[in-house]
């Protein structure tokens, strides 16, 4: 007989000496029962032996001499026996000592299990037939006189779990797969809901059919716990974090309006200032031009009255450019020959001291924005550059492509940017003089400048879609980026169609048009629609200098009423914004409906109307304009 080596530990070590023990168990029954006939014929084979011999001692030497012999032999039988016995009894101390081994693996375990919380488990498929731990029955709270069986161990498990385990049962016997691992909770009626996991590994028959299914199940109730625990403590810190963040928007958005209304107050007093001095000068000169008959000195007070009306208009329009409420007409814009346009017209503004440096790659993207926009927030960077280097200096200026990622851009920006840097050599600014770099009405030049610019460029840039910011330090210059959004297909279908001049046409006709069209162009009948009785007058004055035939209506009711009675006009010129239930825009559309080949012309000085303009794709002339303003847009209105 050999013996089994012992297995490491665990189930696998008591199922190998459980073995090993049946094998020795059956050798030595069959040992002792050799032995024991081997005994019993060797007493009688040597009873017959000494009667024979005492016999044949009498009758014959010879065969006295062959029972002698036969006597040896019996006598070496008989020494092979004890040998044999000795045999068996070494083989019976092994035999107690594989049982002493195997009473303290099965022991060593118990013990595992008991203090690992774990039971272990057998089910024989062939013949539906399971085996039990103590530990197992213990965890599932069933007593020990119940018989095991599948069903007794499905009807353990809370409903809400067994379908799941079912699964997990049918994946290893009909596909398989030989691991079986589920987890689910059973009511024990002392320790209430437990949760158990259970691993298992199938062993299948010679035929591949599924054999026998052993394994372990764990009391991992705790660990659950735990996990229930921790997800509580997340969700309640979620709770309070978002309690604490809208604590933190209620306090932030005081904060702002607080911030608003500071900015407002300031915005405000700097209007006033500004539009004050303007007004003085129109009022001083209109008072004296009624009481001088001087021809020169009338030309200079109009000239003065001409200029603050002018310098008006462009106040007004950086505000509404900050406030992001200018209409803007984005369009294409290749690059690099605007750049090159540009720097061409910056070279002639700026000192002879400043060197202007032009950089903007072949492989730049487009842009897409307002071209007059970015020319005047270039423009105005360029200008404050150039006060900031008094005695001469270097500016660069300088595009490139961007791809901005969202949560990496301070702004959120995402998507492809152009990066357009204006940076100069001056004197840089102080960082408390940084932090208020795009405050409207902030200047660091008193007495020059309404403190417009840079707030005018942010505005342009926020309302286009990208950002504006600005980096300095003091003694080594400025640096003011703008990103503005790469022109794409899309874009460029969403520009305003009356941006773009009439096909066939280019920028150098609206000059001709501009100089010619007073002398060249037909007299038209004109409706002109505005509510203001004093500019109201004084537009069809100009009409009239222009050699049309203009006549007014109080609003659009009155403009609709005038066309239904029989009034013919050649061009309807209103006003946007008006009160009552409409407004220009609508008497644009419900011309549509009735006269749709009749040209309306739009206008307005408010910067919330022109977005609404845009989207029409009606023409706009903004308030305030000249002659040569309204007679262009006149001509332009008639081309259609």
């Amino acid at each position: 007989m050999r013996l089994r080596p012992a297995a490491p530990s665990g189930t696998a070590e008591v199922e190998s000496l459980r073995a090993a023990l049946a094998e020795a168990r059956a050798e030595s029954g069959s040992l002792s029962r050799r032995l024991q006939e081997s005994e019993r014929q060797l007493g009688a084979w040597r009873a017959l032996v000494g009667a024979r011999r005492r016999a044949l001692d009498e009758d014959d030497p010879v065969f006295g001499a062959a029972f002698e012999d036969l006597w040896a032999v019996a006598a070496e039988l008989e020494e092979a026996n004890a040998a044999f016995g000795r045999e068996v009894a070494q083989r019976r101390a092994e035999l107690a000592a594989i049982d002493a081994a195997l009473r303290e693996s099965e022991e060593r375990v118990r013990l595992a299990h008991r203090y690992a919380g774990a039971g272990s488990w057998e089910w024989m498929v062939p013949d539906d037939s399971l085996s039990w731990s103590e530990e197992y029955r213990d965890l599932l709270g069933i007593p020990p006189h119940a018989a095991p069986s599948r069903e007794a161990w499905l009807a353990g498990i809370l409903p809400d779990d067994r379908p799941a385990a079912e699964r997990a049962l049918q994946t290893v016997l009909q596909h398989g797969h030989p691991e079986f691992e589920v987890e689910y909770r059973v009511r024990h009626p002392q320790r209430g809901i437990l949760w158990l996991a259970c691993r298992g590994r199938l062993q299948r028959d010679p035929q591949d059919l599924p054999w026998r299914l052993t394994g372990l199940c764990i009391d991992i109730t705790a660990r659950k716990r735990a996990e229930i625990a921790l997800r509580d403590a997340n969700e309640n810190l979620r709770r309070e974090v978002e309690r604490e963040v809208a604590a933190r928007e209620v306090t932030q958005s005081q904060v702002t309006q607080m911030l608003k209304l500071e900015a407002l107050g300031q915005l405000t007093g700097g209007v006033a200032h500004d539009f004050n001095n303007l007004l003085a000068v129109v009022s001083a000169g209109a008072s004296l031009l009624a009481r001088t008959e001087d021809p020169a000195r009338r030309e200079r007070l109009i000239s003065s009255i001409a200029q603050a009306a002018s310098r008006g208009a462009d106040l007004t329009r950086r505000l509404l450019t900050f406030a992001r409420r200018q209409a803007l007409r984005p369009e294409r814009i290749p690059l690099v020959p605007w750049m090159a346009d540009l720097g061409v017209l910056l070279s002639r503004s700026l000192r002879a001291d400043i060197a202007l440096r032009i950089e903007v790659p072949e492989d730049v993207w487009p842009v897409f924005a307002d071209t007059s926009e970015m020319e005047l927030a270039l423009t105005n960077l360029a200008l404050n550059a150039q006060d900031a280097m008094p005695r001469g200096g270097t500016l660069a200026i300088r595009a490139g492509n961007a791809q901005l990622q969202g949560k990496g851009d301070p702004d959120g920006l995402r998507g492809a940017f152009i990066r357009i840097e204006v940076e100069d050599s001056g004197m840089g600014m102080a960082p408390e003089v940084l932090a208020r770099a795009f405050e409207p009405f902030f200047s660091t030049k008193p007495g020059s400048g309404t403190g417009l610019g840079l707030a005018q460029v942010y505005g342009f840039a926020r309302q286009s879609g990208g950002t504006a910011r600005v980096s300095s330090r003091t003694g080594h210059g400025t640096c003011v980026t703008l990103l503005l959004p790469r022109a794409g297909a899309e874009e460029q279908a969403r520009a305003d169609p009356s941006a773009a001049p009439p096909a066939g046409r280019d920028a150098g006709d609206h000059a001709g048009d501009h100089e010619g069209s007073h002398a060249g162009e037909r007299a038209l009948r004109i409706l002109v629609v505005e509510d203001d009785d004093a500019l109201a007058s004084l537009v069809l004055d100009m009409m009239r200098h222009l050699g049309h035939d203009a006549r007014r209506a109080t609003g659009p009711n009155d403009a609709l009423g005038q066309l239904e009675a029989g009034l013919e006009v050649d061009l309807i010129f209103t006003d946007v914004l008006m009160p009552g239930g409409m407004d220009g825009l609508d008497l644009a559309y419900a011309l549509r409906q009735s006269r749709p080949g009749l040209p309306v012309l739009l206008t307005s000085g408010y910067g919330g109307a022109p977005a609404r303009v845009a989207e029409a794709g009606l023409p706009l002339l903004r308030k305030p304009y000249g002659l040569p303003e309204l007679r262009e847009a006149l001509a332009a209105a008639i081309r259609g």
